[in-house]
């Protein structure tokens, strides 16, 4: 048998051999519980948040991983001078406190920004699905890559000086994602500038310049990009 490393895991590489033997197929999604691995599948927890409801605190002893099935959480930074740092957002098929999965506890905190529902993966079962399964260990590369690309994008903004410029790419980064030329606004315009680094009347005053500017037209929360 081949093994190959990932982050640190050695976990067995699947050989032409598997498939002529007619082995039962492996199960390939996180998210898709029914065809895990029993033990990890029967350890798994749901959680239902209701807004504001904190996931996990920043400092606690870290026991899990997490991934969200519904909703919308924020990650946020407690500094030792009493400011808070948002980090990032998380939405549907976003993984949560996977640093954790190497160390003992959770060096930041998560709170719902809208009802959710969160898949709890208890450590010891989810390592040691990893190191049974190759496919689950590829489709957790694949979220943490997703997840990397979109922090790069969040860092990319805070580096644009300009407020209506960073507003305008972050409104054109949503409307690549999505394959439109619009994008709908689906949360509080406060929650967007916190996310920017920018205060709600500095977001608010952008928004109006792009419009004056003909860059982007606005019908309530729908925003059209030109």
């Amino acid at each position: 048998m081949i093994f190959f490393v990932v982050s640190g895991i050695i976990v067995p590489k699947k050989t032409d051999k598997s498939h002529s033997t007619g082995e039962a197929k492996v199960p390939t999604k996180l998210l898709d519980i029914d065809i895990l691995p029993s033990d990890l599948r029967q350890a798994i927890a749901r959680r239902e948040l209701s807004e504001e409801q904190k996931l996990f605190w920043q400092g606690d002893s870290a026991q899990a991983v997490f991934i969200v099935k519904t909703g919308r959480l924020k990650i946020v930074r407690y500094k030792s001078c009493g400011t808070i740092v948002r980090l990032c957002t998380a939405t549907a098929g976003d993984i949560l406190a996977e640093t954790t999965l190497f160390s003992s506890r959770y060096t930041n905190t998560a709170i719902a920004e809208t009802a959710s529902q969160v898949m709890v993966y208890p450590k010891k079962h989810f390592l040691a699905a990893l190191h049974s399964y190759p496919d689950l260990a590829e489709d957790f590369m694949a979220i943490l890559v997703r997840k990397n690309q979109c922090l790069q994008h969040h860092l990319e903004l805070r580096d644009i000086k300009t407020a209506h410029e960073r507003v305008l790419q972050y409104l054109s980064q949503i409307a690549r994602l999505s394959n439109q030329t619009f994008v709908n606004l689906d949360r509080p315009l406060k929650e967007i500038a916190a996310e920017l680094g920018l205060t709600p009347e500095t977001l608010s005053r952008a928004l109006k310049r792009l419009e004056r500017d003909g860059l982007i037209s606005r019908s309530q929360r729908a925003i059209a990009l030109h």
